[in-house]
């Protein structure tokens, strides 16, 4: 539903506004109801200059500056901030600050109810501000489960996915179901639809009603969610900040980690008991044997985890049961390339470089790095290898596209860097080699050029491989011409290099 805010009377008013910080018209279009009286959160100067430095304010007043923030000590500063404000009638929030990546999810989620909170407190509008270029798809989400308005140029629209907070935290299942139904339907807004059932009966209560297959955009409030960083060291936290400890009292923590990292790998289907027994088992202990020990490790793992309920068995096959909402740092990794690369490509430079390095802070490593060697693979499955390869690859490509962008800003020192990080991935990468040489190339160093190639080629060589690739010849040649004078010496060494 389209409505426009009206000064007569107070609304309360918790929207996300989408856009490009660039579009300043579509800003301005859009906050046209609020044209005075306006507090803007945000640590940009360019954004809305407009707006006078005495209505503006850093992140670090609210305690935004900081990821994970505390909502209660968040709200507490803004009651403070705004106390001091007279003549207002909106809070503009950048969220820019709550965009890093897996901890940005919840953030935004935790956002839409101090927004919530302080909107129904102050009856001011609390207008959030997302860069539609830096969003993600799981941030998109969560923005869509944390505000009760959507905000354009054309006016304001009601969220449909959005619930109120007591609902998710005090309400039965019968009762949200009446609410959402009631928000499209005003016919049946009030009604509940299991009036005959007794409320304590056990059809789900909030915020855990929702089964694995309900729709993401409606899993708001859910506290108990998982963060699961695969990349690198297997980090699992859980409720969103405590950390699983996986040394407990009985438990074999190497296994233990491993079973997780495995049925995570497993999915929804999950895996069965043979196999887990094969991969964590691999000596001539019996199949009764392995049974038992893979009973004792499940119990285990449902420790470190803090719920029998986190891994179910059914028949021969166990799977994890993460919460509703959980993050994996796989998934936000390969948004942001994607994100990174499109912007990229349609010529969203600066834009695509901030993305770039913030997939780049999410690759902490190999995915499942510290897992034993020996758990990598059995006689007849390759469980990690080929993920872990693509996903090697992808930090390759961010390194050396992130080279390629700085280059374009004549960055070089940081070029050579990044493009150095992604032929130590891997030394026999055409595509990282040859940005390598063209970095060498605009800093005026034809000698290091040169070299560089040289040890393309010797890479190559180690590597079983007697010849270059086609496409870096075709570079080195073209970056040799492009050269003003070749110098006796030069020409030389070129000659040298390529014997």
């Amino acid at each position: 539903m389209n409505t426009t805010p009206d000064s007569t009377h107070v609304q309360e008013i918790n929207a996300a506004l989408f856009c490009g910080f660039a579009d300043h018209d579509f800003m301005a279009d859009a906050l046209v109801s609020w044209p005075e009286g306006r507090l803007l959160i945000s640590d940009d100067p360019a954004l809305l200059p407009e707006i006078p430095a005495s209505h503006r304010t850093g992140y670090a007043k609210p305690g935004l500056q900081i990821l994970p923030f505390d909502p209660e000590d968040t709200i507490q500063r803004l009651r403070d901030l705004l106390a001091g404000q007279d003549g207002l009638q909106a809070v503009l929030v950048d969220m820019t600050w709550a965009s890093m990546a897996m901890m940005g999810v919840a953030a935004i989620e935790q956002w839409g109810n101090v927004a919530e909170r302080i909107s129904a407190e102050t009856g001011l509008s609390v207008i959030s501000l997302y860069n539609r270029q830096r969003l993600i798809e799981e941030q998109l989400l969560s923005a869509f489960r944390a505000h009760q308005h959507f905000l354009a140029p054309s006016g304001l629209y009601e969220n449909p996915y959005w619930m109120p907070r007591e609902l998710l935290h005090e309400s039965t299942l019968d009762e949200q179901l009446g609410f959402m139904l009631g928000r499209v339907v005003p016919d049946f807004a009030g009604q509940s639809f299991f009036r005959t059932f007794d409320k304590a009966a056990a059809r789900g209560a909030s915020p855990d009603w929702l089964d694995d297959a309900a729709p993401p955009l409606v899993t708001q409030g859910n506290s108990e969610r998982w963060h699961i960083h695969c990349l690198g060291q297997l980090r699992v936290f859980v409720a969103g900040q405590h950390e699983v400890d996986w040394r407990i009292a009985g438990g074999a923590p190497k296994k233990t980690k491993t079973l997780f990292a495995y049925l995570l790998n497993a999915g929804e289907k999950g895996a069965h008991a043979d196999q887990i027994g094969e991969l964590l088992w691999q000596g001539d202990e019996t199949e009764k044997t392995k049974r038992a020990r893979l009973h004792h490790t499940v119990a285990m793992l449902r420790k470190v985890l803090g719920s029998r309920e986190s891994v179910i068995r059914t028949g021969d096959y166990y799977r994890l049961n993460a919460p509703p909402g959980s993050l994996v740092d796989i998934t936000t990794f390969e948004q942001l390339c994607r994100r990174a690369l499109s912007l990229a490509r349609h010529g969203k430079e600066d834009a695509a470089l901030v993305v770039y390095f913030e997939a780049e802070r999410l690759y902490a490593g190999d995915l499942f790095e510290d897992l034993p060697l020996e758990y990598l693979a059995t006689e007849t499955e390759d469980w990690i290898m080929p993920r872990r390869t693509w996903l090697r690859e992808m930090a390759m490509r961010v390194h050396y596209d992130l080279s390629k962008l700085l280059r374009r800003y004549r960055r070089y020192a940081e070029a050579l860097e990044w493009s150095q990080r992604a032929i130590a991935i891997d030394p026999t990468s055409e595509a990282a080699n040859a940005e390598a040489m063209r970095v060498f190339h605009a800093m005026g160093r034809p000698d290091a050029m040169h070299r560089q190639y040289r040890q393309y080629r010797k890479a190559m060589s180690n590597f079983g491989e007697e010849h270059e690739g086609i496409e870096i010849r075709a570079v080195y040649d073209e970056l040799c011409r492009s050269l003003d004078r070749l110098t006796p010496g030069q020409r030389k060494t070129k000659e040298l290099v390529l014997r």
